[in-house]
């Protein structure tokens, strides 16, 4: 999906994901308020009546872009539960998908930078954000109780509790290093993640 977003060939998809992918694109890069309707028409290339068959206006596409990002990062996510064997390979595959982002113009979170950009007085729209963490935190539950079910980390840790502070650490290095642009942020975050079981 990313591909897409970063300026892959569109030509192969259908005129919704040509329109979602091109906001994804101009969103992350230029910021939701400063990236304007007709700009996202001419640079997907659809007629303005296909936008808006699709996108009723800019706050649905906005709703959507969210959505769609959130899917990308879950994928990634359930990724990395899946082929981690331990809380160690959990973190250091979970820092490697990070890294690998930073390969395509990455500018930190997409939720994140979205959010930035949001009105704080919406609350459908802070209830997707909400909604979006806490299933990222669910996904680091899941894996952390797998772990603990197979006799891998100890079984009185607080699952919660450390799973949405890996999720804290990660937005937080994500912010940092994009705010700096200094990857050591980055390499932290896979030590103090490391470090999260120490008692």
């Amino acid at each position: 999906m990313f591909e897409f977003v970063f300026g892959g060939a569109m030509e192969k998809i259908n005129l919704r994901e040509r329109i979602l992918f091109t906001a994804m694109r101009l969103f992350y890069n230029q910021g939701i308020k400063s990236t304007g309707v007709n700009q996202i028409i001419a640079e997907s290339n659809v007629a303005k009546a296909s936008f808006y068959k699709y996108f009723p206006s800019k706050r649905d596409l906005v709703r959507e872009c969210l959505l769609e990002y959130d899917n990308y990062i879950k994928k990634k996510m359930v990724s990395i539960v899946l082929d981690s064997y331990s809380f160690s390979s959990f973190i250091k595959k979970w820092n490697a998908a990070i890294k690998e982002d930073f390969q395509i113009r990455y500018r930190g979170c997409p939720i994140a930078e979205a959010c930035f950009h949001l009105d704080t007085e919406d609350p459908e729209m802070m209830e997707i954000l909400k909604e979006i963490v806490d299933g990222w935190i669910n996904l680091v539950m899941q894996f952390l109780q797998k772990m603990i079910k197979n006799g891998k980390l100890p079984s009185d840790i607080d699952v919660e509790q450390v799973s949405r502070r890996m999720v804290h650490l990660y937005e937080g290095a994500a912010t940092m290093w994009r705010i700096t642009n200094d990857e050591r942020y980055i390499d932290d975050l896979e030590y103090l993640m490391s470090r999260m079981l120490e008692a």
